[in-house]
């Protein structure tokens, strides 16, 4: 991997915009229920990055709700993209949807052997999966 290079991305009206300058300490495949639900997806890509590399360079115009006692997200008041995630235990890092980055091949900057699938057991029946990457049973299992 070479230097960091900063990963910019936005909502889909472009209401907020954001800019990150710390590498990720985290990416996985989540496919617990709820993220599921929330993103009208089969799973969604967070990359979790320090708090401290992330800035809004627009907006933000955000509409927050708690999916569940610890995690809060953030979604735009005008489209709705899910932007990012607040997780109580980890008040230094900011879950970032992978979707919204302007340059999808972004390389978040931490080894890929990081990558896995969360929450593994709780995946949609329909879709088949057949990487190498590592499943796990939980977030951070």
């Amino acid at each position: 991997m070479g230097a960091f290079q900063t990963i910019t991305g936005s909502c889909f009206c472009g209401a907020n915009q954001f800019e990150i300058t710390e590498p990720a300490v985290d990416t996985h495949h989540c496919h617990c229920s709820i993220c599921r639900r929330v993103h009208a997806a089969p799973f969604v890509t967070w990359s979790i990055f320090p708090r401290s590399g992330f800035k809004w360079t627009k907006g933000p115009q955000l509409q927050t709700f708690h999916s569940s006692a610890a995690v809060h997200r953030n979604r735009c008041t005008n489209c709705g993209s899910n932007l990012t995630a607040d997780v109580d235990p980890l008040p230094d890092k900011l879950f970032v949807s992978r979707a919204n980055f302007s340059n999808l091949n972004a390389d978040p900057g931490h080894p890929p052997t990081t990558l896995r699938h969360a929450f593994w057991p709780d995946r949609v029946p329909w879709l088949e999966i057949n990487d190498s990457v590592r499943k796990t049973e939980g977030f951070d299992s």
